[in-house]
């Protein structure tokens, strides 16, 4: 069960997916940053170690946060099994950047 910030945190994507705001997927992320209209990149608890280095490779200016969440609760809020998802909205990625401490990628 998560806990209050990380259940603000699927509740503010939620809504960005209903705003149509939220790309769902690594090549979906990756052509929306290259279009400039991804803001932030979101990544789920069990993504594998690759395609984060992929992500971080081709969107190199793109703020990028880990969430709490792995990938099987996060099939149950947005239907589709995926580690990348990526914010379009402005005002959402600041607030979930604000939500979402950095964490250090070399740690794993």
């Amino acid at each position: 069960m998560p806990d209050a910030a990380q259940s603000r945190v699927l509740s503010l994507m939620t809504v960005c997916r209903r705003a149509g705001k939220l790309l769902l997927g690594f090549d979906a992320v990756c052509e929306g940053t290259a279009a400039g209209s991804v803001n932030c990149i979101l990544l789920a608890q069990d993504c594998a170690p690759r395609t984060e280095k992929e992500i971080r490779y081709h969107c190199p200016e793109t703020p990028v946060r880990r969430l709490a969440e792995n990938m099987d609760v996060l099939q149950m809020y947005f239907r589709k099994r995926t580690a990348v998802f990526g914010v379009c909205g402005e005002g959402f990625a600041k607030k979930l950047l604000t939500l979402l401490p950095e964490q250090d990628s070399t740690a794993e």
